[in-house]
This record gives C-alpha cells, structure tokens and sequence, in this order.
C-alpha cells in the first residue's frame, strides 16, 4: 500500500510524463498519427513541444508501487511522442485518490479492448448465385473453404461457442456446408448462417433441421419482385418466400426446434419506405427474428466497387439510415430482436466490446476471418493485413497476442481508425 501522506490540493497538481513508463510496458502500441481526422475538440496542445496535434488515450495507470487508477486519459503527441498524464487529469487522479499525491507513476496498462471471444465469423465461399451490384464479393476471389481447412481452425479456437458462417457468398454452395456445421456442432458449438434464400429445396430444408442450425438469416430488399430482381440480379422473391414457408412448414410438421428464422436487407432510396411491408410479409411466411436492414454501405472497401451510376445513392445514406432505424423499432414488436434471441439461447452474438468513454471506438468482439483464415479487425475489411493472423495455422490465443494484432486493436478501441476504416458509421461519429 501507498504510504500515508499530506493529501495534495488539487490545485497542485502538475503534469507527469508517462512515455519511460508507457514504454516499459508495451513499447508495441503505437497510437496512429495517421488516423482519420478526430473532431476538434480532441486535438489538444502539448506542453513540453508546443504541438498542437495532441490526443487522449485511456489507460490503467499505478502510482507506486500498486495503486491502480483504471480509465484514466493520457495525452500522446505525436510530433514528440510523449505520454503525459496533464495537470487537469493528475488533478482528477488525487480527487479519486488522494492518497497518491507524492509518489510517481511507475506503470501503465492500455490493453483494455476485448481480448476473450468466444464468436467467429468465417466466409465459407465467395460464390454466389446471386449478383447484386452492390456486394463486394462479386469483387472478390471466388473460392471455397476447405473442409480439412475449417477442422484447422476449429482446433485452433478452442475457446469458440458460436460461429456464423457467413460473409460474401451463398453458404449453402459449398458441398460441405453441412460436413462443417456438423464438425463444429460435435464440439457443442452453436452454428448461424445467413442465405439469400434461394436454395431451400425440400432436401436442404430437412439437412437444416437435423444439422441443427441455430439460426437462419435471409436477406430480403425489397418487397416488389420487380425491383428485388434489379438490385439482387437473378433474384426471384416469390422463390425465396416458397422456400422460407418450406423451412418453417416441415420444421414445426417434424419436431424439430431449430433453425429460427431471422431477417436482414439492404434498403435504398426508392425502397427507404419498403421495410414494414418486408417486416410484415416475412412474418406471415414465418420469419421469428428481425436481425437488422442496413443502407448502402459507404465505407471505402464498398465504394471502390458500386457501378458510376448508382454513386449517386450514397448522398441518401444518412436519410436512409435514420428510416431504417425508425422502422426497426416497430419490426422489433412484430419479431423477436436478434439480440434478444441470442441472450435467451446463450449465444455470445454481441459484437459491442466496451466503449473508451472518450469518443467513438471499435471494439469487435467476435473474430472475423475470410476463407484463407486470415483474421480481419472487421467484416468489412477485406484484405489480408498480416499473414501471420491465420487460424488455419495459428492459435487464436497466438493471434490476439500478436503485437501487429494488439497495436490494431489499440487504435480501433480508442478510436484511432485507419485509412480502410473510411466511411463505416463509427468513423462518421467522430467527423
């Protein structure tokens, strides 16, 4: 314990340098001079050069030899790299405790994101049979995962409870699509998929049901046939009603409690207004769990691949947005909320991580890997930024201890987002 001394005024506080400290404990998380631009107010000068391109991190911070002060905001300048716990905040610091007045700060811990998950995301295939304008795996390499591939990983995480397979293809072609969820299944994880419906043939349907599929979610954009088809290129809406009317008939006909029967969609703005109507003629064909519907996607990975002529929509994305979370409410009256599906099955489905308490931050989770098995910090992100963060040939506990990987997620959790990170809605917060 601190030893007893004269509390210090507040008023007396001065700054204290952290850099010898910061660097001591993990030299290997750099904060990113080059993030996307934070708003005004975060930048802040540096009193020992002047710069005035400072901003805060949050830290655990130990004065002494073990008095711990958790969340506590470090001012980094990237011009002359320094940590500095400034006057105001040391003053915060004494408040909290007084009894660290006198004694210096000797450590700090910035690992604060999430490091524990118990969630994968992984993309089975990239083909589709399916060619909406706007999915960037139409973009991407068009390939299957390898089953041998697949029981890598599944060794590789041996902490996973749930696993979503999903991503830029329809799940349900790739021949062992169910070799998979029953590998994964016998390992007492719980598996969820997301389709585009169109193959539920009577076949799938009674494969669905005794793999035990937790969960179905089934995109759906529209509720004219006419213009599902022009967005969802050799969609057929009346096919994918038919087949969710299937899954859910011989479900309940034999017995069998899963899968629940989830909803999702992309609305843009000539069908904004569409999604009660989606909502409720789900409903009546036997969807049970609203997931989410999402506006055309603005983060650059996307954008680099829509078509000249529909651009244009991206200026909707903030009116279509503010719809979409409107309508949401009432679809969460009709249907169970996914979340709410997750908690009542003990499905680790949250992806919310803690917040930093100083500006928007990302804080994933669940773990997201394209088919090669390299691990993204998003699902979003669709190129392989570290070799070495593959589950096909590493734990995952080698993985998050990677120092590349840590540094990543350092600066996504306090907000610092990279160049790829440009135009997701957590990067739009801060603007």
């Amino acid at each position: 314990m601190l030893s007893a001394t004269r509390p210090m005024p507040a008023a007396e506080a001065a700054a204290v340098d952290a850099t010898a400290a910061w660097q001591r404990c993990h030299a290997h998380l750099v904060p990113d001079a080059q993030h996307l631009r934070l708003p005004a107010a975060s930048y802040h000068a540096c009193d020992a050069c002047g710069g005035r391109r400072g901003f805060e991190l949050v830290a655990h911070v130990r004065f002494g030899p073990q008095t711990w002060l958790n969340e506590t905001p470090l001012l980094h300048c990237p011009d002359c790299r320094r940590f500095t716990l400034t006057a105001a905040r040391h003053a915060q610091c004494l408040e909290r405790v007084p009894a660290i007045a006198g004694h210096p700060l000797t450590a700090v811990d910035a690992r604060l994101w999430s490091a524990s998950p118990t969630f994968l995301n992984i993309e089975p295939t990239t083909r589709c049979n399916f060619n909406c304008w706007y999915c960037v795996g139409r973009h991407m390499v068009q390939a299957d995962i390898e089953v041998d591939n697949f029981a890598k990983m599944l060794d590789n995480f041996p902490s996973l409870k749930a696993i979503a397979l999903v991503g830029e293809g329809e799940p349900l072609l790739h021949k062992g699509f169910f070799a998979m969820a029953d590998m994964a299944r016998a390992r007492g994880i719980r598996v969820l998929m997301l389709s585009n419906g169109s193959a539920f043939s009577e076949s799938v349907v009674r494969k669905l049901c005794e793999s035990q599929i937790a969960y179905v979610s089934i995109s759906i954009d529209s509720i004219d046939p006419k213009t599902f088809a022009e967005s969802r290129i050799d969609g057929d809406l009346q096919r994918i009603w038919e087949g969710i009317e299937r899954l859910r008939r011989y479900r309940d006909a034999n017995g069998y409690q899963y899968p629940k029967i989830g909803l999702k969609g992309t609305l843009f703005r000539h069908t904004e207004d569409q999604m009660p109507a989606i909502v409720d003629e789900a409903k009546r064909r036997g969807v049970e769990v609203f997931e989410s519907f999402q506006p055309l996607n603005p983060m650059v990975t996307y954008v680099r691949i829509y078509p000249k002529d529909q651009l244009r929509q991206l200026d909707d994305v903030p009116r279509v947005a503010q719809r979409i979370d409107e309508d949401s409410a009432r679809a969460r009256t009709l249907l169970t909320g996914v979340m709410d599906f997750c908690a009542s099955e003990g499905i680790p489905g949250s992806n919310v991580g803690r917040p930093n308490g100083l500006r928007p931050g990302c804080d994933e989770e669940w773990i997201y890997s394209l088919l090669s098995g390299h691990v993204t910090p998003c699902c979003q992100v669709k190129d392989v930024l570290d070799p070495d963060w593959n589950l096909f040939e590493h734990p995952i506990e080698e993985i998050l201890a990677n120092e590349h990987y840590e540094n990543t997620r350092f600066n996504l959790w306090n907000g610092l987002f990279p160049a790829y990170c440009g135009g997701c809605s957590k990067t739009r917060a801060t603007a």
